[in-house]
């Protein structure tokens, strides 16, 4: 482990020590996420995973009281926070373009548990499909040397069909996924060779805050030029997420969206992201007033303005593309999984 990770690596076991245990691992770190956890755990264990790991950011909705009670998660913690910053000649050091904190908890999770074996890292809103009847054992023992050390996925929004829907679920304890949920059913990315993956369509966000003038990274002229143009959508987040890693010692996350290691040109998964759930607006207020999210919450800040906007103007989601969520072959037929013919 490289000098300058080591400095930061003050995790400490909150709850049961898996250190030792030989399964399946997929990594986390959370922040209030009772919303989202049953699901999760119950979604993930299905795919066969047989550890957990955590590391608890401070919650205070429960959640570490909730995992303590799970037999296969361990929760870590750490004297420090996640947007905190880390020392400039320590990011050098690391040869990493931000000074993020969670940056090296990602790369401290891969380098303590998961060197030399593939693992999952992910976040509690983010559900990974597989074909029916497919672990992710299944999946990972088929990966040849050419598939490099990390499989992308690209994280599809899903949402229900109006914003009348998605205030009903506000009062949910927890997200309740066998509600109706959409997504926009159209290739996003496509692989290609020796080049990172070219954005066809860059999600329903993006769509969503172009259709209302919202897109903060086209000027207002450009959208409505776009638009009697019929020019692509500009995009806005990123939708590529490196989600199944084989770990190896130096490695590094340039984001959470990017890490140097060798990926495949020939898979991608689809990973539901349930941004649009039913604590949205809560979660708005939390990013927006306490400056702790990544990016100084402003993405929640664009996401209050649609919601505005949709609430005035049009209370529906979807477009004439959008799909009714039933399963993995729903992403198949729509382009978006791919390699699994």
């Amino acid at each position: 482990m490289h000098e300058a990770l080591s400095k930061y690596d003050d995790f400490s076991i909150v709850s049961r020590d898996l250190t030792d245990v030989s399964a399946f691992t997929l990594s986390a770190l959370v922040h209030n996420e009772m919303h989202f956890l049953p699901p999760f755990l119950e979604h993930y264990r299905k795919l066969g995973v047989g550890r957990f790991i955590f590391v608890d950011d401070r919650s205070t909705d429960g959640t570490a009281a909730y995992l303590d009670k799970q037999p296969d998660v361990m929760v870590l913690k750490s004297n420090r926070k996640y947007g905190d910053k880390i020392a400039a000649e320590d990011a050098e050091a690391l040869g990493l373009p931000h000074r993020r904190l969670e940056l090296l908890w990602r790369m401290l999770l891969v380098e303590k548990y998961a060197l030399d074996e593939w693992s999952l890292h992910l976040d509690a809103d983010e559900f990974l499909d597989l074909p029916e009847g497919m672990s992710i054992s299944d999946f990972t023992a088929k990966l040849g040397d050419d598939n490099g050390r990390a499989i992308m996925a690209a994280m599809i929004d899903m949402y229900p069909a109006t914003v009348s829907d998605l205030a009903d679920m506000a009062d949910d304890p927890v997200i309740d996924l066998d509600k109706t949920w959409y997504f926009d059913g159209e290739e996003h990315l496509r692989l290609r060779k020796g080049k990172a993956p070219k954005t066809i369509h860059p999600g329903s966000r993006a769509r969503l805050l172009a259709k209302h003038d919202l897109n903060p990274k086209s000027a207002w002229l450009e959208t409505r030029l776009r638009k009697y143009l019929g020019l692509k959508i500009p995009r806005y987040n990123t939708i590529l997420k490196p989600v199944l890693l084989r770990g190896e010692c130096g490695l590094r996350f340039e984001s959470a969206h990017s890490v140097d290691l060798k990926t495949s040109e020939r898979i991608l998964l689809p990973l539901r992201h349930y941004k649009f759930n039913g604590p949205i607006h809560a979660r708005i207020h939390r990013a927006t007033t306490s400056g702790g999210n990544t990016r100084g919450g402003l993405e929640y800040k664009h996401l209050k303005q649609l919601l505005a906007a949709m609430q005035e103007t049009d209370l529906d989601f979807r477009y004439r593309k959008s799909v009714r969520y039933t399963g993995f072959d729903d992403f198949r037929r729509a382009g978006i999984a791919v390699g699994f013919d």
